[in-house]
Order: C-alpha cells, then sequence, then structure tokens
C-alpha cells in the first residue's frame, strides 16, 4: 500500500464531542464491521493492526479517553486525573491493593513503565504440556515474541539509562551477590526525564499509542474513544457485534448508545474488564473459570534514604532488575523511585509537618518496586444491571501470598542498606522504619498477617492476568487454544486474560505476543469467520 503519513497528535479518533456534533448519528446508531475490537491498549492495538493490515473492516472501541502525546505535560497529578483507570481508584474489595490501568487510547501501553520481560521457555512448554496449548510452546512461540520485539524495539538498558537510584541497587546487590541485570524495555532513543507514569510526551516510549494503533489506522481501522461496550450482542449463539455507550468523559453525560454488527467481535479490554463484559453478556461457561483465576503480581514500593543526594526521580525510571530470586522464589526487584504523586495515591506520603519534611529530603531517597509471585486465586464480578451495576475486585493475600510479599519487601530492605542507605522505610499501613540493618528483622516481625492479611502492606498491580483462562479442556478454560470462546463462536479474547496461571514476568511482551497468535489464528481460518 502507499505511504500513509499520520499527523502529530497521533490517530484519527471519533471522540465523544465528534458523535455529538454529528446530526446524521443522532442519539442512537449502528456501525458494521468485520471485526469489532474492544480496548485499544496492548492487545487490542496489535489485533486492530493484524486485521486491518489482512484486509479486514476493522473498528475499535475505547471507554476511555483520546489524549495525545502533544498534550502530555509530564505532571502525573494531570495524567492521573485524565487517563488512569478510576483516576487511580481502582482497587480491591478492602483497598488496600491499587490497580494500575491506563483508561485511554492506547491503553495502559500509554502510562506504563517500559518494562519488558519474556515468560521464560519453561513456563511456555509449562502451559503447552499442563493446558494443551502447544502452540504456545516454547519452540512455536518464539517467533511471536521475536516479532513484538522488533515492533517495540526492545532493547537493553545502557549505561547511561542506568541512574543513580538504580546504581544503589546495583552496589547492594554487588555486596550481597546478588544477581541483577540491566531491565528491558520497550523505549526508542530514551529523553530520560523519568515521567514514564505520566505519559511519554516525545513519543520515544513505543506505546499502541504511537505504534500499532497508527499502522491500523493506515491500513483503515476506525477507532472510537468514550465509548464503552456494554455487553457482547448475540444471534443464534453466536457473537454477532457489541452494544455500547458513549459518554462525554469530562461531565460524565451519555451521548449516544451504539450497536455495532460485525462478523466477529475480539475483547482485549485486559483481565479486569473483558470477563466483566463476559459476565454482563451471560455468556455460557462450561468451566466455571470465567472471571476466576486472578493473578496480579503485587508489588510494594520500598524507599531507601541515603546521605548523599542521588536525585532518583532523574533519568530513565527503571534501570535494573535484581533476577537472584526470579525463578526460584518469584521475587523480582526492579529500581525506580516513584513520583511523589504516586506515593500519595497510596497513601505514603505522610501529612502536615512530617509530609514537608519528607518532600525536603525527597533528593536523597532511591526507590524499588518488590515484586511477589501469587498463586492466582482471586476473582472479579459484575453485580447488578449490565448498564447500573459495579464491579468488585476480590484479591486478599493468603498467608502463603503475604509471606513472599513480605519476603521480597525485606529483600529490598537489604539491598538498601548494604548500598550505604542510612533508613529504608517499609511499605505498610504502620508507616515502619528501620534505621539500620540490624533493626530489620524486628521491624519485619511487627509486619502481622492480621485478619486475613487485611490493611498491612500498600500494594499495587500493574499486571493482572488470568480470568479468562486459555486451555484445550472446555471444562477448566474459558477460551480455547485459538482464541474464541470455547462456547461462543465468533467470540475471541486476545489480552492478558488469557495467561493460563501466574507468571513472574511482566506480562506486556507476553500479551501482545499473545494478540499476534490468536489474530493469525483467525487470519489463518478466515473462511471459517468472515461472509464473504
Amino acid at each position: 500500500m502507499a505511504f500513509v503519513r499520520v499527523p502529530r497528535d497521533g490517530v484519527p479518533v471519533t471522540q465523544a464531542k465528534d458523535v455529538a456534533l454529528d446530526a446524521s448519528l443522532g442519539k442512537q446508531f449502528t456501525l458494521k464491521t468485520d471485526v469489532v475490537v474492544v480496548g485499544s491498549g496492548a492487545a487490542g492495538a496489535t489485533v486492530a493492526y493484524e486485521m486491518a493490515k489482512a484486509g479486514r473492516d476493522v473498528l475499535v472501541l475505547e471507554s476511555g479517553r483520546y489524549y495525545p502525546s502533544s498534550q502530555f505535560t509530564e505532571h502525573l497529578g494531570d495524567t492521573m486525573t485524565k487517563i488512569y483507570q478510576d483516576q487511580v481508584g481502582q482497587v480491591n474489595t478492602t483497598a488496600d491493593i491499587i490497580f494500575v490501568q491506563g483508561a485511554c487510547v492506547g491503553g495502559s501501553t500509554v502510562i506504563g513503565a517500559c518494562v519488558m520481560e519474556e515468560p521464560g521457555d519453561k513456563v511456555l512448554d509449562g502451559w503447552a504440556e499442563k493446558y494443551g496449548l502447544e502452540n504456545l510452546s516454547a519452540k512455536n512461540f518464539r517467533p511471536y515474541l521475536d516479532t513484538v520485539a522488533d515492533q517495540l524495539q526492545i532493547h537493553t538498558n545502557e549505561a547511561h539509562e542506568i541512574n543513580a537510584c538504580a546504581h544503589k541497587v546495583i552496589q547492594g546487590c554487588e555486596k550481597m551477590q546478588f544477581s541483577w541485570k540491566p531491565a528491558q524495555r520497550n523505549v526508542k532513543q530514551c529523553a530520560l526525564t523519568g515521567h514514564c507514569l505520566a505519559g511519554c510526551p516525545s513519543d520515544r516510549k513505543m506505546s499502541s499509542l504511537v505504534t500499532h494503533l497508527p499502522w491500523a489506522a493506515a491500513y483503515g481501522a476506525r477507532i472510537f474513544s468514550d465509548t464503552e461496550v456494554v455487553r457482547v450482542r448475540m444471534l443464534d449463539g453466536r457473537a454477532r457485534g457489541v452494544e455500547a455507550r458513549i459518554t462525554d468523559p469530562d461531565s460524565g453525560a451519555e451521548v449516544a448508545t451504539m450497536n455495532v454488527d460485525a462478523d466477529m467481535v475480539v475483547l482485549a479490554a485486559g483481565a479486569i474488564h473483558t470477563p466483566l463484559i463476559l459476565q454482563r453478556s451471560q455468556v455460557k461457561d462450561r468451566s466455571g473459570q470465567l472471571g476466576r483465576n486472578l493473578a496480579i503480581q503485587p508489588f510494594t514500593q520500598v524507599l531507601g534514604k541515603f546521605k548523599e543526594p542521588l536525585y532518583g526521580f532523574r533519568g530513565a525510571l527503571v534501570g535494573v532488575q535484581v533476577d537472584e530470586f526470579t525463578h526460584t522464589d518469584g521475587y523480582t526487584i526492579f529500581s525506580g523511585l516513584a513520583e511523589p504523586e504516586s506515593l500519595l495515591a497510596q497513601g505514603d506520603m505522610k501529612a502536615g509537618k512530617a509530609h514537608m519534611e519528607f518532600m525536603k529530603d525527597y533528593k536523597y531517597y532511591a526507590g524499588v518496586n518488590a515484586f511477589s509471585r501469587d498463586l492466582g486465586q482471586g476473582y472479579v464480578q459484575w453485580d447488578g444491571d449490565p448498564y447500573t451495576g459495579d464491579k468488585t475486585i476480590h484479591w486478599n493475600p493468603s498467608r502463603e501470598e503475604f509471606e513472599n510479599m513480605k519476603a521480597s519487601a525485606a529483600l529490598a530492605a537489604r539491598i538498601f542498606f548494604s548500598g550505604g542507605a542510612e533508613k529504608v522505610f517499609l511499605p505498610t499501613f504502620q508507616s515502619l522504619e528501620a534505621n539500620s540493618v540490624f533493626e530489620l528483622d524486628a521491624k519485619m516481625d511487627e509486619v502481622d498477617y492480621g485478619i486475613k492479611g487485611l490493611y498491612t502492606f500498600r500494594s499495587n498491580s500493574f499486571s493482572p492476568h488470568g480470568t479468562c483462562r486459555m486451555g484445550a479442556d472446555p471444562y477448566q478454560s474459558v477460551v480455547s487454544p485459538t482464541g474464541e470462546l470455547h462456547d461462543t463462536p465468533g467470540l475471541f479474547v486476545a489480552d492478558s486474560s488469557l495467561i493460563p496461571e501466574s507468571i513472574s514476568a511482566p506480562i506486556q511482551w507476553t500479551v501482545q505476543a499473545l494478540a499476534k497468535y490468536v489474530s493469525d489464528q483467525i487470519n489463518d481460518n478466515a473462511a471459517n469467520y468472515f461472509i464473504g
């Protein structure tokens, strides 16, 4: 095809304000397409590109707003209120874990930390054997991972991308003889401003906003923002489109309702929202696993205070990772000092005079995110009417998961003390801090499991997965090895919901490879899915 120039503001997107001004559409309208893709993040954008490139008419529906990179200010507070899901208020039932998710065109790829890691051959071969997913074996899935690596320009951090904060982690690891390595990131010639979570104004982060979405648009894909899919439309047991509502992102007023007629529906709204759409749609599920098996990769931010100024907020946000315990215990520690707004969102900024003192000392801090692997025992649930009900995210740590979180945080603290920290702040509701490594064990003993681990750690999750498990057995999984629901023809899932069990690696690389794989399954069997 001919070269297509994409405008500086990204991609052509039909927004709620455009629908409101288009008299030909009215308050209720219907669009027709070959493929409707729900969600525009890592998975949705990849599917949209692959389908459009194959010559299909593609419609992408995104519930969040369109926020082009030219509008990013690198002020995280700005971004949080505009393009984070629930304004960083998406939490579990006890509100002690924040599920950080993008709510915008480009999804979580726009506000992510850029950390990339493969799931590993042992993990992939385990999926193939345990869940009948032979196409996801290391040998068969490797080409998909390699393609995504090329598309996202994934590279290993070079020396100039490892800042002072990361060097404190390196120093601690060297003293303790822990294995560490430079992190891998999907960034092209990083500007080293350190504001990844606020969006990248220079388009150097290879998010979907600047990769697969404009590529899909160049092949004719249409993109709607501010458009929440309420449920999948069925005809004779087959998915035939979706029902959605378009809402003004500032006022919250409903602008119009949209019906989409399509040969195929691909859900790519993420591990929280994809199962909720399926629950609202009342799809058949012999397995009883829909919305179950939620794994979240919980992590805590551990802060170390050093004698010399580090300005840990300068340079690449994530420089190195500690992989000493990744394969044995599921603990992975990434360098990265959270911005004040992030700490404020999770209640780590103190108040009054103590807050002022904290901010005065901020330049002396280094930070790490201490991840642990969970058991995948959470679930998401839609309660009430499809339009007026609400979601609940059920995840609280078992005793084993709690001990994993505790051990990961304790390791992070030891690394900081070995790197020369004079004080370490632990990520607990008790605001615990240790002034030396000799106090650490006693302080960690104060972190008690309590009532089912509630209100102990201030935790976050960037990577929920597993709620629409993929597998060959329809009595043990929601989605077949092709990505199509076992019990609903024409309805596919292509996001992190598919991951069949808890993994320790950051998931974006895996998710985009899975989305490419599902797209190939559809294109390779197009005669079975499309009319004409």
